[in-house]
Formats: structure tokens, sequence, C-alpha cells
């Protein structure tokens, strides 16, 4: 009788949904077990969980105690889709013996200062910064990196209390705001105070910058998808993004996969990792490095029919071979535009009329994640999106229509 492998998965709130890894799993023919971890999320998606695989719950539980229930069940991989998770699975996986992120690389692939100075070493590309733990030390910080700047959390994901600062002033409001845990948003207990990569000018709708996922193991790099994305909203929030047909001409795009990989191979990547480059006038330039895959790349990926991230990422985490695309010419784009409200607004008043979104051409989803009364917040960075929307185009011409129609379209109400 053959040996089904397991693939542990340590779950919480992350870029891939439990029934897309079951797809994965089943057509790899491995088994899944969810390592629940012990937050109100977890918890509550524990029924779902169960229903595509078998579940170990973290909750009340010590480490030692899970690792032994672990290691009965002999795992064959081990990864996670959730930034808040990569450190547990770096334990575990040093732990259980299987191949993962090493611990000596944890803290350059999870903290964004130490990865700027991994980059450095590694002659991948070189940005002025200082890690900044207090608002007194505004003036240092400046004095070291310069202006205009960017303020943004050393550990964090979607745009979190990221915001761009062009005069001292700013800097010590904005330093002064993120510490400030009396004002109600988000506060840091570390952030960087980082040389601003200025974009190269951009055609509405298109942003100045680009995410490459790629696989890791060893020396071996490789592209897996390449998300194209719209333009920012201010100050840093991201609007989404599409793919795989990027209006970035083809030999541009293939100097900017080079990059990321070679980003990525810095870190010691092992598995799927979501790099972001900025495309400045002079040239590529790397932002920062997520060691899990990027929010919405498997969808764009497979509803583009350019190739399958989930699959790669647990034939990865089990050791088998892969196959990884080449830049894309033609089909489909598929895309995922994300509504922000506006930088003052405070408070949805009212969601009047949501099929203004749902009767756009080309259109074929719309998400609405905020009810009427709900509190928005820009300082907390994706989690403030009011709604996602899904479709395909056949050109970019008409994404550009597309999104052009979405911003135009009377659905929702601010106060301010």
């Amino acid at each position: 009788m053959s040996h089904t492998p397991v693939l542990l998965v340590v779950y919480d709130t992350g870029s891939l949904a439990p029934t897309r890894l079951a797809e994965a799993a089943r057509q790899n023919d491995c088994r899944l077990v969810f390592v629940a971890a012990d937050t109100d999320h977890a918890q509550e998606m524990i029924p779902t969980l169960e229903m595509v695989g078998s579940v170990v719950n973290t909750a009340g539980r010590t480490e030692s105690d899970v690792l032994r229930e672990l290691a009965r069940l002999a795992p064959a991989g081990i990864l996670t889709f959730s930034e808040f998770r990569i450190a547990d699975t770096v334990r575990l996986a040093e732990a259980l013996g299987l191949p993962y992120h090493r611990p000596a690389d944890l803290a350059a692939i999870t903290h964004k200062d130490q990865q700027r100075l991994r980059f450095a070493e590694a002659g991948v590309d070189t940005v002025r910064f200082r890690t900044v733990t207090s608002p007194d030390q505004a003036d240092e910080a400046v004095a070291a990196v310069g202006l205009p700047a960017i303020v943004k959390p050393v550990i964090g994901a979607s745009s979190r209390n990221t915001v761009a600062v062009t005069t001292e002033e700013e800097c010590r409001a904005a330093l002064a705001a993120v510490f400030d845990r009396s004002a109600g948003g988000p506060a840091e207990t570390a952030v960087m105070l980082e040389e601003l990569l200025v974009g190269r000018p951009e055609k509405d709708p298109w942003g100045d910058y680009i995410a490459v996922d790629c696989v890791a193991r060893g020396d071996d790099v490789r592209p897996v998808f390449v998300t194209s994305k719209f333009g920012l909203a201010e100050p840093f929030r991201e609007r989404g993004g599409y793919g795989g047909l990027s209006v970035v001409p083809e030999h541009e795009e293939r100097r900017i996969r080079e990059l990321a990989c070679r980003a990525v191979r810095a870190l010691n990547v092992h598995g799927i990792a979501d790099v972001e480059i900025k495309l400045t006038p002079a040239g590529p330039r790397v932002i920062e490095v997520n060691g899990r895959l990027g929010a919405w790349v498997d969808d764009l990926a497979v509803r583009s029919g350019t190739s399958d991230p989930a699959g790669v990422a647990v034939r990865a985490a089990l050791g088998l071979p892969y196959d990884t695309p080449d830049v894309k010419r033609d089909g489909p784009i598929a895309f995922h535009y994300l509504i922000v409200p506006p930088k003052g607004a405070r408070r949805v008043r009212a969601i009047r009329d949501v099929g203004a979104l749902r009767r756009l051409p080309r259109v074929r989803r719309v998400s609405v994640l905020a009810e009427p009364g709900a509190d928005v917040d820009w300082r907390i960075g994706a989690r403030g999106n009011v709604a996602a929307v899904l479709g395909t185009a056949d050109s970019h011409e008409e994404l550009a229509a597309t999104v052009a129609a979405i911003e135009n379209a009377d659905w929702i109400d601010y106060d301010h």
C-alpha cells in the first residue's frame, strides 16, 4: 500500500484559501494537516479546515506538545501562506527536519531593515535607511537618510502606517503618529525611515511598481508569476494588480524577473516569496521581499492561464519537481482591483448601489468588504479597503477603461 505524503500548513490569515490549497494537494497526491494558530481567525476557520484536511490545534498547548503530535505524522513538507506565521513555521521546520527558510535567515526575511543589510552585502541593491524605535530619533534619522523619505514598519504588511515625508517637520509628525498608542490607530514599536525610491511617470491607471513571485530551492530561483500593479491611492495604499500580460515591455519584464530572483537568493528563501520592485527612471529597484505567496497571486495566475502558484508551492514544499512559465505574451488579463476610501474619510455613511459595479462590462465578481457605519482609516492599509472587484479584460485599453468606470461608479458615501 502506497504512503500518502503529509503536508503541514501552518494556518492563519494569509494569501491562499484553504479550498484552493486542498485542490492543489489533491492534484499532487498529498494529505493536508493544518496547524491552526491560536488566533481568532484560525480558530473560527477550524470547521472549514476540517472539511478539506486534518487539524492540529495549537490553542492552549505548548510548542513541544504540538511538535510531538506533528512528528508522529512523519510529515514530508511544511509551508505557510501567512505573513504572521513565518517565524512559527521556521521553528517547526527546524525541529522536524523539514526544508523551509533557515533560522539564520529568518530576521532578514521578516524584518525590512535586515533585508536592506542583506541586499547591500549581496550587491543586489543599496538604499539608505535608519531603524527608528522612538519619535525623538527623527532628526538623527533624517540626517542619516536624507529627504524625501518613507516611513514604514520594520515588520508589517499591507501598507500599514506607511507614509512619505518631504520635510523634517513632516518626519517628526509622522513618527510621532506611528508610535502614538493613544490615537486609536495601529501603533508601531519599530519603523524604518528609508530613502524614497521615486518611481517613473506612468499613465493612469498603471502603477510605478510591480511584484514577482518566485520559487526557490537552494540557488535554483525562478519566477512563477508577475503581478503588474495599479497606481497607489494616497498615501501608499495598494489598489490591486493584474496579470499575466503586463503593460511593461517584455525586455524590461525579463530584467525585473532577474532582479527579483537575485533578491530572493540573497535571503536564502526556501519555497515561495513575493518580491516588490519599484520602476524608477534609472531602472528597477527592490522595495521588499515577503517570504510567502503574495495576495491574489494564485487567483490572477490561474484566471489568466499563466501558471499554478498554489501547485508550485505544494510541490516545492514536498521536494517534487515543478514547472515555471516564461514571460506571457498574450491571452486574457485577469485583474483584482481594490476600492479604497479617500484619505480623509472616517466612516462609511451608506452603501447605495453595489449593482453599479456589478453591471460594468468585464467585471465578474464584486466583494463588498465594509458595512454602513463601519470606521475607515488609511493607517491600517489594505484592511481598510471597502470593496474588491474581479474580472478579465482582453487588452490593456479595456482594462484601463474598466478601472475608470469602477472609480466613477456612484455606489458608496463616506463621512469625513
